[in-house]
């Protein structure tokens, strides 16, 4: 069960493709308060990602697609432009790190979502919460900080992440994509 994107055509459609699909993923969003600002659907993609790509191409492509979605929230409805550092940092590295730990352990079956797997992507949850805490106690203090534990909340996409990485090993036949 070989990648289907092993050239460097595919890999770039492969990350124009996913790139789109998460820009249109963070566009989809429910209003919050700050500093969260909104709560979108994003992470469904971040965490099948990281675990259906490599972790320089599932950082890249999420980072791009934060800096995309993201940008395009700052124009629209006044973001802050640090919100695009933000994303594009906490995510990206939170796809990279879903990636890697994936990739630590081998699956028990090419089509089935394995334990390690959903674990990495807990894990990824808990970096993004990390992650945003940290950035905004330097930058809005702790008070404002500590609504970024709201962002816990996005477990509640890792069952849709299990059922898309599961739907694209057992349609495309193949276990990673890159």
């Amino acid at each position: 069960m070989e990648s289907r994107f092993k050239s460097m055509s595919g890999k770039l459609a492969l990350f124009a493709v996913m790139t789109a699909v998460t820009v249109v993923a963070n566009l989809i969003m429910v209003p919050m308060p700050q500093p969260l600002a909104q709560y979108d659907a994003s992470p469904v993609l971040i965490y099948a990602l990281g675990v259906l790509l490599d972790p320089l191409m599932a950082g890249a492509t999420i980072a791009a697609a934060m800096g995309i979605g993201v940008s395009y929230k700052m124009i629209t409805f006044g973001f802050p432009p640090v919100f695009v550092v933000g994303a594009m940092l906490v995510r990206g590295i939170e796809a990279i790190l879903i990636s890697y730990l994936v990739r630590m352990r081998k699956g028990d079956s090419p089509k089935a979502v394995s334990r390690w797997e959903i674990t990495a992507m807990i894990v990824g949850c808990v970096w993004e919460t990390v992650g945003f805490l940290s950035l905004d106690w330097v930058l809005f203090g702790p008070g404002l900080a500590l609504i970024d534990l709201a962002t816990l909340v996005d477990l509640i996409f890792v069952p849709v992440a299990i059922a898309v990485v599961v739907a694209v090993r057992s349609r495309l036949g193949i276990y990673r994509l890159t």
